[in-house]
C-alpha cells in the first residue's frame, strides 16, 4: 500500500461494495427497486455510522487502558449514546465473562476429600443403584405379535408359581395303617 492513499479517499466513491448494500436493502419484502441516489446515500450513511462508533469505541478503549478494541468497549460506547443506545444496545451480542476460580485466601491447596467421605451427590446414585440390583435391561420388542407373545409367556410363568406354591401349601395326607 502506498503512503498516503489511505487519506486520499473520494468522497463520491463509497468505501463499502454497492451491491451488497443494495442485495442487504432488497431483503425488506417493501423495497422493489433502489435508485442510485438512495444507495449512494444509504452506503455513505452507513459508512459514517461505522465510523462514529468505530471513534467512540476507540476512545472507550483509550480510557481503559487497551490498545485493541473489544466488544465490551463498543457496548459501553453505545450506552453512553442514547439514541444510538435506543436501537443498537439489543442487537449487539453480550460479552462473554470471565469467571474467575474462587481464590484460597488460607494459602492452602485444595485437599482431595479423605477415603471415608463421600458428596452428597454419589451417596444418591449409590441408593439408586443398590434399590435396582436385579433390574435387567428388558429387549425391546420389535412387534406386536412379539409383545403379545412376552405377555403370553409371563401369564404362564405367573400361574405356574401360583399352582407350585398350592401345591406347597396344601396338607398332605397322613397313611395312618
Amino acid at each position: 500500500m502506498v503512503e498516503g492513499e489511505e487519506h486520499c479517499t473520494d468522497p463520491t466513491r463509497p468505501e463499502f461494495p454497492t451491491g451488497r448494500i443494495k442485495r442487504i436493502m432488497r431483503l425488506d419484502n417493501e423495497v422493489n427497486r433502489v435508485s442510485a441516489e438512495a444507495l449512494f446515500l444509504v452506503t455513505r450513511s452507513t459508512e459514517l455510522f461505522l465510523q462514529f462508533l468505530a471513534d467512540k469505541s476507540a476512545r472507550v478503549a483509550i480510557e481503559k487502558k487497551r490498545k485493541t478494541v473489544k466488544l465490551e468497549h463498543l457496548r459501553v460506547a453505545v450506552k453512553r449514546h442514547q439514541p444510538t443506545s435506543d436501537f443498537l444496545l439489543d442487537s449487539l451480542p453480550q460479552a462473554e465473562e470471565k469467571i474467575a476460580p474462587p481464590s484460597n485466601r488460607s494459602g492452602k491447596a485444595d485437599k482431595p476429600p479423605p477415603r471415608s467421605t463421600r458428596r452428597i451427590d454419589q451417596f444418591f446414585k449409590k441408593q439408586a443403584v443398590e434399590a435396582e440390583p436385579e433390574a435387567e435391561p428388558e429387549p425391546e420388542a420389535e412387534t406386536e405379535e412379539e409383545i403379545e407373545a412376552e405377555a403370553e409367556a409371563e401369564a404362564e410363568e405367573e400361574t405356574e408359581t401360583v399352582d407350585a406354591e398350592a401345591e406347597a401349601e396344601a396338607p398332605v395326607p397322613i397313611d395312618e395303617s
